[in-house]
């Protein structure tokens, strides 16, 4: 899928199993029609610069980040930039946020105590612009895409945990570690 700067989604399949243990664990594709308020609990995970000097973490870092308002996001960054495919998150008042080398890590917010992944690193003015927030590819935008494929494309052998109750979601194989410290 594309578009002059969206579509940003790739899949993969993994050669061998996942080890599901306490600190790894499946996250929930959302539906086509999932409906965000604003309220969720998101967070973004990732290994790239925690600092505008090029500093990286051996460590994974995780951010806590609101959702910013769709026309919010137009605004801040001109409507034609802002598809329908993406989404905006961060706390326009901090530096908190996803950096270069995060791309492609996920955004997941909670839903009646699932884990459902809404985003995933795209792009974004840099991470020391505090006025601009992040911008995610919508993963409900793709999920029909998605779905597709991962029904036609033969799994590895491996075995499957419970489907995920919350929103009608299904079981998705992208999979995220929520640790380390926050990112800077």
């Amino acid at each position: 899928m594309w578009h002059p700067v969206g579509g940003d989604v790739a899949l993969i399949q993994l050669q061998s199993p996942i080890e599901f243990s306490d600190a790894v664990r499946p996250v929930c594709l959302p539906p086509p029609t999932l409906h965000l308020n604003g309220s969720e609990v998101c967070w973004a995970t990732g290994w790239g610069l925690v600092s505008p000097q090029g500093r990286s973490s051996n460590q994974l870092q995780e951010a806590q980040l609101p959702l910013v308002p769709p026309t919010l996001c137009r605004i801040l960054y001109s409507r034609p930039a802002i598809q329908p495919d993406m989404l905006c998150a961060g706390n326009l008042g901090n530096l908190n946020s996803v950096c270069e080398g995060d791309s492609g890590g996920p955004l997941v917010c909670e839903f009646n105590r699932t884990w459902v992944q809404i985003g995933i690193v795209s792009w974004g003015r840099g991470c020391t612009e505090q006025v601009y927030p992040a911008v995610f590819a919508r993963v409900s935008y793709f999920s029909r895409w998605i779905r597709y494929y991962m029904e036609r494309t033969p799994l590895p052998s491996q075995p499957t945990p419970a489907l995920c109750p919350a929103l009608g979601a299904t079981l998705g194989v992208l999979v995220t570690t929520l640790a380390g410290l926050a990112i800077s």
